[in-house]
């Protein structure tokens, strides 16, 4: 008898006391913002998603604007000899340097960049390539919303339609403006 009572009150105390190990568990809230992301149906839905990255400095909605056979290229950068370009990883790993430096000192700059389409160039769409030549200026400005720096020039992006009909970058050209204004590529070398 005294064995009954004993297993009863250790089987009502253990189950009193423990949580349901069957139940499900509650999901940790994100570490970080998950930015805006547009699937990227069209490719000028790729832009869009590119200019919102940069403003909102989400390194996982760039990568997925990006082929894995991505390649940037320029036309010149001031006392850089020959090399003109650089794969996916190499951008990849640029590109997060910069935004987690923008990140860093989000409170005192921002980076924020505007696309304009070229008259005369229009987009060409094919089945599952297209090329889009745009001006841009990305513009890096103070906590006031003061433009601090500002790089401009024309870009050529070759795209390439993908599984499940999204598209990505399959290739980055960088032209300067003119030879006094620096280019997008300028930035980007600023933290290779």
């Amino acid at each position: 008898m005294r064995r009954v009572v004993f297993i009863i009150l250790i089987a009502l105390f253990v189950t009193s006391c423990a949580k349901n190990p069957f139940s499900t568990r509650d999901s940790e809230p994100p570490t970080a913002e998950a930015g805006t992301f547009i699937t990227p149906t069209t490719p000028q839905i790729v832009l869009e998603n590119l200019r919102l990255c940069y403003s909102e400095l989400v390194i996982g909605n760039f990568v997925q604007s990006l082929d894995s056979d991505f390649v940037f290229t320029y036309d010149f950068l001031p006392g850089v000899p020959t090399d003109s370009g650089w794969g996916f990883k190499q951008e990849l790993n640029l590109t997060e340097k910069m935004f987690n430096d923008f990140s860093a000192t989000k409170s005192e700059r921002s980076l924020r960049v505007t696309f304009i389409a070229q008259p005369g160039q229009p987009d060409i769409i094919l089945d599952s390539t297209a090329t889009l030549v745009r001006s841009y200026t990305v513009i890096v400005a103070d906590s006031s919303g003061q433009m601090s720096s500002s790089y401009q020039g024309v870009v050529r992006f070759e795209m390439i339609e993908s599984a499940f009909n999204f598209w990505a970058i399959r290739s980055w050209s960088d032209l300067h403006l003119n030879l006094d204004t620096p280019s997008w590529a300028e930035l980007k070398n600023a933290y290779q």
